[in-house]
């Protein structure tokens, strides 16, 4: 059964089930008030031959109505009785308390139910008496109002019917809309009922996720779009050098393999740096290692060989990846050493009052433009100044230290600087007696040669392990 169905017939079952016990509760109450009215009529009907028996010796006892029974019984015989043709047998022999003007009940006689009111006379009783009413004592009233509830039930149907028909039309329409947006056709959206209300959110929910899909279907393609782009010119560099190398009948080994080399280099670099975007658009949970940030940058910046002003202040605690958390270091350091003149500064302090694990990373070189400052973080983006001084970089260091920061529940900035560009990263602070430190890695460990050529590789080498399994 379709929903519609299932819900016409629940309320029709539960507008019947309501609507019978209201209609025996209905006749119950009709019939406590007829009981009533016969009652009042029998007291009435025995007081009237009690008169008579009291005024005459030989009473002649009267009914208004063939139910109706009147007896005067003396010594516990009937002496006298209304109509003629009723049983002789006596209704009942009981008398009034005392005190009381007269004796009513109800007593079973010849099988039936009978309302019984006996009022004393010189020598004995005289009783009136009369059916009890039954739960159907009007048999077309019950009918009619049996009627009526039938009618209830009906109507209840048929309003349920057209309200789910009016409510599943929204989501018919949510449903046809769905199925006729592709891929290719992501800008459309399912329309949204103004009622019911749950309807509505679930209406604006779908287009929320549709315009997130859009977005993120858009961001895929631009990436790919880019990603091919930037692939292309290591290749074609290193096509071209093989074809010359080729071509030429005394070739120069050397310098032809050190140009294939760099182009390799290159190549390396950027594959790592579009495996680790693709892992951050993969939305991969950091890890929850607790890590002092300040040990962290003293490990990682030991195995450079790069000479860099230091000032790390202990008890900036945070909690994160380990990996990731250098590779966001290293990719501000090599970018702070591209473009430094003669000296790169890397700060590290808590600062509790902000709630805040703070990395600075400083370069003395030309700065960053206030204009520019947001989109050096956006992919494949690089400033005159960088072409010029790194053409092989890819433009993907900033921004995948940026997504890293807002993974740890952080930020990556740049703020003013009296000369050159200052990085600041914050990351959400710990508090010290939150549990024990990791043990920072092993300083006098060997750099990988991904590290000594300065490139991403305590990060990256890893994760490109991890890709290819």
């Amino acid at each position: 059964m379709t929903l519609r169905a299932r819900s016409t017939v629940i309320a029709a079952l539960l507008t019947t089930v309501v609507v019978a016990l209201g209609w025996l509760g209905l006749l119950a109450v009709l019939q406590r008030l007829e009981n009533s009215e016969v009652h009042d009529h029998v007291m009435s009907l025995a007081r009237q031959n009690a008169a008579i028996a009291r005024e005459y010796s030989t009473p002649t006892l009267v009914t208004t109505e063939d139910s109706e029974v009147v007896q005067l019984v003396v010594g516990g015989r009937v002496t006298g009785i209304a109509p003629e043709s009723a049983d002789r047998r006596p209704l009942v022999t009981a008398r009034p308390a005392l005190g009381e003007p007269n004796w009513n009940g109800t007593i079973t006689w010849n099988g039936q139910r009978m309302i019984t009111v006996g009022y004393a006379v010189p020598g004995g009783m005289v009783y009136a008496a009369q059916p009890e009413p039954g739960l159907f004592f009007d048999p077309p009233r019950a009918a009619l109002i049996g009627a009526a509830g039938l009618v209830c039930v009906g109507l209840v149907s048929l309003a349920t019917w057209l309200t789910m028909s009016r409510a599943l039309a929204s989501i018919e329409g949510i449903r046809t809309e769905l199925r006729e947006i592709t891929a290719t056709d992501l800008g459309r959206r399912v329309p949204e009922p103004r009622h019911p209300e749950e309807f509505r959110s679930l209406a604006e929910t779908v287009n929320a996720t549709l315009e997130r899909l859009e977005e993120a279907v858009g961001r895929q393609r631009r990436f790919a779009a880019d990603a091919s782009h930037e692939l292309r010119s290591p290749v074609t560099a290193l096509r071209t050098q093989l074809d010359l190398a080729m071509s030429d009948p005394e070739p120069d080994t050397d310098a032809t393999l050190e140009g294939l080399d760099h182009a390799i280099d290159r190549l390396q670099l950027l594959v790592d740096d579009l495996l680790a975007v693709i892992r951050l658009d993969a939305t991969a949970p950091a890890g929850h290692e607790r890590i002092d940030l300040g040990e962290l940058v003293r490990a990682e910046l030991d195995r450079r060989p790069d000479e860099i002003v230091r000032d790390l202040t202990a008890g900036a605690l945070v909690e994160g990846d380990r990996l990731q958390l250098a590779r966001v270091l290293t990719n501000l350091v090599d970018n702070a050493l591209r473009h430094a003149e003669h000296e790169v500064q890397v700060k590290v302090r808590p600062d509790a009052d902000a709630g805040h694990a703070v990395l600075e990373v400083v370069d003395d070189g030309g700065g960053i433009p206030e204009a520019d400052r947001e989109r050096v973080f956006q992919r494949f983006v690089r400033l005159k100044e960088g072409r010029e001084r790194d053409a092989s970089g890819s433009g993907l260091g900033l921004p995948i230290a940026r997504e890293i920061a807002e993974g740890h529940g952080g930020s990556l900035n740049i703020a003013d600087c009296e000369h050159g560009a200052r990085f600041v990263l914050r990351l959400p602070l710990l508090p010290e007696d939150s549990g024990p430190t990791e043990e920072p890695p092993n300083r006098d460990a060997p750099a990988s040669p991904s590290t000594q050529r300065g490139g991403a590789g305590v990060w990256t080498e890893e994760r490109s392990r991890e890709a290819a399994e």
